[in-house]
């Protein structure tokens, strides 16, 4: 008999705990559940007709018949923790230490956002989570950017992104030290075919 994954090997430690302790429970009723039990001998003979031609399954049968139970078996567990993460699966949550709130300039006053540092890893890589709202769908040639400042001004990038209906939910991974930057010193920049440069500033940090 196969082993039955850990929960640690299901998901992953990036999920927000409250995520987990609900994975967790769905996790420990399937375990509990067990396997799908071995057909009696009853079962396990074909019910034909003629009694002089029942015939017993082969053993290959058999063990094909208990390996799709194990294989449904594994797809409700998919499925109910699948369910169970929702939106907050591990492509849109993140172990944050720090989250900065971003508010719309004049240049696009209806968008909000916020920014989920993480903790860097050995590497001295951190993770980034941007969620933005309200942000317009720009014309061809166009994308956002996300810098980090200094003085108040974009000088470093950390990365770009489009959007198509207005929301944006992206990943970003940086190495900066940011003791070099301002605090809470990011901003969203539009750029258009036409410039290129980190001039045009839609989302800014909220003030303190």
């Amino acid at each position: 008999m196969s082993r039955v994954p850990d929960f640690d090997e299901l998901v992953g430690k990036e999920v927000p705990e409250e995520e987990r302790q609900r994975l967790r429970r769905a996790h420990d009723l399937l375990v509990q559940a067990g396997p799908p039990p071995e057909l009696s001998p009853e079962q396990d003979a074909v019910p034909w007709p003629d009694e002089s031609q029942r015939q017993p399954r082969k053993p290959m049968q058999h063990r094909a018949l208990l390996l799709a139970a194990a294989l449904a078996t594994a797809a409700v567990l998919g499925f109910v923790l699948g369910q169970s993460s929702g939106p907050s699966s591990s492509s849109t949550a993140i172990d944050s230490v720090r989250v900065v709130k971003l508010a719309g300039t004049n240049l696009d006053r209806n968008a909000r956002g916020t920014l989920a540092l993480g903790k860097a890893d050995q590497g001295g890589n951190w993770p980034m989570l941007l969620h933005a709202t309200g942000l317009r769908q720009l014309p061809e040639g166009g994308y956002y950017d996300l810098y980090l400042t200094k003085d108040g001004k974009p000088v470093v990038l950390c990365g770009s992104f489009n959007v198509r209906s207005g929301e944006a939910i992206v990943r970003f991974s940086a190495a900066y030290d940011l003791s070099h930057f301002d605090r809470d010193g990011w901003v969203i920049t539009r750029q258009l075919r036409s410039n290129h440069q980190p001039t045009e500033i839609v989302l800014k940090p909220t003030a303190a």
